[in-house]
């Protein structure tokens, strides 16, 4: 395993070539992708509810694992990503696909989603990207805007009070961010975000995430006795993921 080592990023066009270098050859590496895959889908399937009919958008949807494995859950999917390379990886899947012709992909920022017209989506997914958008505050003023009355925002996101990105790591001296830009959110960050929105908070969690990819196996061992104390004793701090679902609101 390689040391993790942040990238420096300063505009768009920076984290572009970050996701193109990693388009390719993209898997999970924070343990077995299967069943990673099957657990987040679970959390997804359970926060999206009764809004599984009708039009979801992923945003930063990557070679698009998330949203080609819920194509029975949704009636028109949509997924969009700032890197090219991710939606040329995409859109090789789609065309093995049964459900491709309800599946379109776009090359978008999440902070403009300029290929989204208003009031169109019933559902906004992010998963595993919200960490990484540049401007947090105008990826959710987008996801309001393309939300119609009534729609959800799904997100599934590392946890910004994480023991190990708040206190472990710095002590040891990991680095814990890809991209120097990478802001982990906190489910209080999170509201504050949220509340300079008309998106309404519904529901707030944490889910299992060990960066096992980034550290030795000893302290993802650790890390995962340390999950499975927060878990028992509900200690966000213990765990390493946060999701949430918000309402648009204006019936």
């Amino acid at each position: 395993m390689t040391r993790l080592q942040t990238r420096e990023v300063e505009t768009d066009r920076d984290l572009q070539h970050f996701f193109d270098e990693a388009a390719l050859d993209y898997v999970d590496q924070h343990g077995n992708p299967e069943k990673l895959l099957a657990y987040r889908l679970s959390i997804i399937r359970s926060l999206v509810g009764e809004q599984g009919a009708g039009t979801l958008l992923e945003i930063g949807c990557g070679t698009g694992i998330h949203l080609f494995s819920l194509t029975d859950y949704f009636d028109l999917l949509m997924g969009t990503d700032i890197s090219p390379l991710m939606i040329e990886q995409a859109s090789k899947t789609r065309e093995r696909s049964a459900a491709s012709e309800r599946v379109r992909l776009e090359v978008d920022r999440a902070e403009e989603l300029s290929t989204v017209p208003d009031e169109t989506v019933d559902c906004v997914l992010c998963v595993g990207a919200f960490e990484h958008m540049l401007d947090k505050l105008a990826v959710v003023q987008q996801v309001q805007r393309v939300l119609r009355p009534g729609g959800a925002f799904v997100c599934l996101t590392p946890n910004g009070d994480y023991l190990w990105y708040r206190l472990i790591a710095p002590i040891l001296g990991f680095e814990t961010r890809h991209l120097s830009t990478d802001r982990f959110m906190s489910l209080p960050s999170i509201r504050k975000l949220l509340a300079e929105t008309s998106l309404v908070l519904c529901r707030e969690g944490c889910w299992t995430f060990v960066p096992r990819g980034d550290i030795p196996g000893l302290i993802s061992a650790l890390l995962a006795s340390v999950d499975l104390v927060g878990r028992v004793l509900s200690l966000p701090s213990c765990r390493g993921g946060v999701y949430f679902r918000a309402i648009k609101s204006g019936w």
